[in-house]
Formats: structure tokens, sequence, C-alpha cells
């Protein structure tokens, strides 16, 4: 590789490093109310470069490298004033459920009634299980 094509990805990925940041990750803060709501993003990135030269050293060269990225918001902190612990805290997701999710939680209040059923020794009927 060229010393122009390592000079060139260098650059390009040292601008990279100041766009990601935690700071561009957590939103700045917004006052709304009895809270405050701080946004969190998802960043991602990709780079790539190649480069080729032929075999004569006068014929020429060439390089070239390329990037892109995008950040996306994820969630919300919800931040309530004058409640402290744990209670004072919420995240709100902002991605939209899918579909295995949404089974999963309609799903598991059923489950967790058949575990401690089973637990317990009890079948649905209401009779004892042998161990």
């Amino acid at each position: 590789m060229g010393s122009e094509l390592k000079g060139i990805i260098a650059g390009m990925l040292a601008e990279f490093q100041k766009i990601i940041s935690v700071e561009a990750a957590v939103g700045t803060p917004i006052e709304f109310e009895d809270k405050v709501l701080i946004p969190v993003f998802s960043i991602g990135f990709g780079a790539g470069g190649g480069g080729g030269a032929t075999r004569k050293e006068k014929e020429g060269a060439g390089y070239g490298v390329g990037g892109g990225g995008g950040l996306s918001p994820v969630a919300l902190i919800a931040v309530f004033k004058g409640v402290s612990g744990p209670e004072g805290l919420k995240v709100l997701s902002l991605k939209p459920s899918g579909t295995l999710d949404k089974i999963v939680g309609e799903a598991l209040p059923a489950v967790m009634e058949k575990v401690s059923e089973m637990r317990a020794g009890k079948t649905a009927e209401g009779t004892k299980t042998e161990p």
C-alpha cells in the first residue's frame, strides 16, 4: 500500500474519531414537565479503501477510499425530578417491537404461571404431580 493511501486512510479515520464519541451517542438533555429526557443514539460507520499500480513505475497507480456513517435514535432516558433511586429512571425504547418480542411478551405470563405450578407440584387441573 502506498504512503499516499496510508495518509488518506489515516486522515479519514481521524475525522471519524472526532465524530464518534459519547457526546454523539448521548444527546443533549431536554427538560420536559416533571422529567428530563436524554436521547440515546446508535452510531455506525464503515470505511474501505484500495489501490493498485502497474508493474511499470511510470505507467501510473490509483488509490481510493470511501466511508460513511450515521446515527439513529434508539431510546430516551427519562429522569423524573424529585424521585430518587431506580424508580426515578425509565428507559423508553424507540425501536419498533419485532414479532418475536410481541409473542414472547404475550406468552410470558402464561409460561411463568405454568412454571410456578410445576414448582408447587400441581398441574393445571389442580392435582399433584409425581416428582
